[in-house]
């Protein structure tokens, strides 16, 4: 486990996260997690129904908990201080997708 020690950019903005397959920040994968897991996180860590819980509060508990399991992409990021909620982040430059090249 490593405590989290990433530049502003790894965070990303709460206001304007999306959804993506490999988000680049925690913001956009907090985004990204499915209804099911958010509602179910939002329950267990927060003791909210999901659609009551802004992904602002959840980047304030992940800056609490402030731990991660691995420094390679993609980063798992711990939610809560178990490490049963976690959210993945990837390398911006490796989280496009680059097309095969067939040999």
């Amino acid at each position: 486990m490593y405590s989290l020690s990433f530049s502003d950019d790894f965070w990303g903005d709460a206001y304007n996260a999306k959804r993506s397959k490999r988000p680049t920040t925690i913001a956009d994968a907090l985004a990204s997690m499915s209804k099911k897991d958010w509602d179910r996180m939002a329950r267990d860590v927060f003791g909210v129904k999901g659609d009551y819980l802004e992904i602002d509060e959840v980047m304030l508990k992940i800056q609490e908990t402030n731990t991660c399991s691995n420094l390679n992409s993609p980063v798992e990021v711990w939610i809560d201080e178990e490490g049963y909620y976690t959210v993945l982040v990837y390398d911006p430059a490796k989280a496009e997708n680059k097309k095969k090249v067939r040999l």
